[in-house]
């Protein structure tokens, strides 16, 4: 793949290879909710987009609005996959924002356990809002 190569997004499908690819993104050394949730139960009612260079699909996200007393919050269910060559945050991330104002989210947010994806949201204008800890009980 050649770095220059932009990416296209278009609606994506919840099929097998799908499927696989968002499970990724609730593997336990990236799953945010503790193991609380399912990769189902997050993605219900969530938009789905794939992520193509060169014809190929390399990534893919899921992003769901919710509806809050003072405004709408879209949220990035999952996010998955990369290209060797091409940093998708930089190039899908804006893309990302640009779907949330036309859906008339008034704030995107993620959740993420990836040091390095915060950095570089940072650079993008992206904010710290809360550390999240959990702690299993029994």
């Amino acid at each position: 793949m050649v770095a220059a190569e932009k990416a296209l997004i278009r609606a994506g499908v919840l099929d097998d290879a799908a499927r696989a690819a968002y499970a990724s993104a609730y593997r336990p050394d990236r799953e945010t909710g503790g193991g609380l949730g399912s990769m189902d139960t997050a993605m219900a009612g969530a938009q789905l987009f794939e992520v193509v260079v060169a014809g190929a699909v390399v990534a893919r996200y899921a992003l769901r609005l919710d509806r809050h007393e003072n405004g709408v919050e879209m949220v990035v269910v999952a996010a998955a996959g990369g290209v060797s060559g091409v940093d998708l945050t930089a190039s899908v991330v804006p893309t990302i924002e640009t779907q949330g104002k036309g859906a008339g989210a008034d704030r995107v947010t993620l959740r993420t356990r990836r040091a390095g994806l915060v950095r570089k949201l940072k650079k993008q204008g992206w904010v710290l809002d809360a550390y999240c800890m959990g702690k299993t009980i029994k």
